[in-house]
C-alpha cells in the first residue's frame, strides 16, 4: 500500500469516527436488519422463505410497502394480495428482494437536504440503478464468481459516503460538487484535495462499524479505484465500477460527478480476458441491463400511482443512448417522478 492511500484510510476512518460520535448519528444497524441482510445475501434458491417471511412481516412499513408493489397496476389482477407468500407468488423473490433493500437502506440513512447538482431522490434513483446493473453482472454466465446479493448490496450503498458528506459537511461536499462540475472530473478527485479523502473510503469506514461483511465493506471503498484493492476482493469492487459506469452513461439519478465514465476506461471494461469486455457480450449486455432498469423503474411508477389502471410501459422510453427519457406528457417528469413514489 503507497503512503497516499494509506494517509487517504486515515483520514477516513478519522472522518467516519467523527460521524458516528455526532449529534446526527448514524444508527446501528438493527438486529432484525442484520438477519435479513444475511438471507438476501444469497442465491435465490438458498434463501429461507419461511424464516425471510417472517423476519419481513415484523416490519409494519417494509410488509405494507411490498403489498403495496404487489396489488399495484403493473401487476394488476382481479385478487388483492394481503400475504407476503402471495406477494412472492405474484411478483418473484428477486423483486421482493430488491424492494426489501432499497426500503431498508433508505429508512435506515438519515435525509439530507438537495445541493446544487446532488438531490435526495437523484442520488437514490442513481443507488438504486447501480444496485440493478451490480446484481445482473452476477450472473454465472459471465463467469465473475461473486454473489448476486452481495453485488446488489455493494450497489446499493455505493455512494452512501456521499449522503454521509452531504449531510454531516454540506457545504465543504457542496463545493466538491460544484468543483467537479465546473472542472469536469469525478467527484472522489475533488473530495481528495478538499477532504484528503474520498467518499468511498468514509462509507467503508462506517460499513465496517456496521459489521457488515468485508467483502461488500472493501468493494465499496475500492469502487471508484479496483486496481488498488487486496487481490480477493478486486474482482467485486472492479464490477460495482462497471455498474456505475453503465448507470452513469444511462443518465439516470445524480451521482454529482462533473465527469462520466466511459465503460471502456472501467478496470474490467478495458481488460480482454473478460467477458464483459469482449464488444460481442459487452454491447448487449449493457443494452439488457438498461432495459432492465427502465422495465424496473416502471413497476415501482406503478407502485405510486394506483389511480391508473395499466402499467406505465410506454410512458417510459430508451433514447437513442439507451437512457431513459422525460415523459412526453406535461407535468410528468420521467424516471424522477417514480423516484419520488418510493417515499409516498
Amino acid at each position: 500500500m503507497d503512503d497516499t492511500l494509506l494517509s487517504e484510510k486515515t483520514t477516513a476512518f478519522s472522518i467516519a469516527q467523527e460521524i458516528l460520535s455526532t449529534d446526527l448519528n448514524i444508527p446501528t444497524l438493527p438486529a432484525n436488519g442484520k438477519k435479513i441482510l444475511e438471507l438476501i445475501r444469497q442465491p435465490k434458491d438458498r434463501i429461507d422463505v419461511p424464516r425471510f417471511v417472517k423476519l419481513v412481516e415484523s416490519d409494519p412499513g417494509l410488509f405494507t410497502r411490498i403489498l403495496k408493489l404487489a396489488n399495484s397496476p403493473f401487476y394488476s389482477e382481479v385478487d388483492k394480495i394481503v400475504s407476503l407468500r402471495a406477494a412472492i407468488t405474484r411478483i418473484g423473490l428477486t423483486e421482493i428482494v430488491n424492494t426489501v433493500c432499497l426500503y431498508f437502506f433508505q429508512k435506515l440513512l438519515p435525509k439530507f437536504p438537495d445541493i446544487p447538482g446532488f438531490s435526495y431522490n437523484g442520488f437514490w434513483a442513481h443507488s438504486w440503478a447501480v444496485a440493478i446493473a451490480n446484481r445482473r453482472l452476477g450472473h454465472p454466465n459471465l463467469e465473475m464468481g461473486v454473489l448476486p446479493g452481495e453485488l446488489y448490496m455493494a450497489g446499493m450503498l455505493q455512494g452512501m459516503g456521499k449522503l454521509l458528506l452531504a449531510i454531516h459537511y454540506p457545504r465543504h461536499f457542496a463545493d466538491c460538487v460544484k468543483q467537479a462540475k465546473n472542472h469536469g472530473q469525478p467527484l472522489d478527485t475533488i473530495e481528495r484535495k478538499i477532504f484528503a479523502t474520498s467518499d468511498s473510503l468514509i462509507a467503508s469506514k462506517v460499513l465496517t462499524s456496521w459489521e457488515m461483511p468485508p467483502n461488500i465493506c472493501q468493494a465499496i471503498a475500492y469502487c471508484r479505484r479496483p486496481e488498488l484493492a487486496p487481490p480477493e476482493h478486486m474482482i467485486i469492487a472492479g464490477l460495482t465500477q462497471f455498474a456505475y459506469a453503465v448507470v452513469e452513461q444511462s443518465g439516470v439519478g445524480s451521482s454529482g460527478d462533473g465527469s462520466k465514465i466511459n465503460i471502456s476506461d472501467t478496470c474490467f471494461g478495458k481488460n480482454p480476458k473478460l467477458k464483459i469486455a469482449q464488444p460481442r457480450i459487452q454491447t448487449p449486455l449493457v443494452k439488457e441491463i438498461r432495459h432492465l432498469i427502465q422495465t424496473k423503474a416502471e413497476k415501482i411508477a406503478a407502485m405510486g400511482d394506483s389511480n391508473r389502471s395499466q402499467p406505465r410501459s410506454k410512458r417510459y422510453t430508451e433514447d437513442n443512448g439507451g437512457g431513459l427519457e422525460r415523459d412526453e406528457k406535461p407535468g410528468r417528469t420521467g424516471v424522477l417522478n417514480w423516484v419520488k413514489s418510493l417515499w409516498k
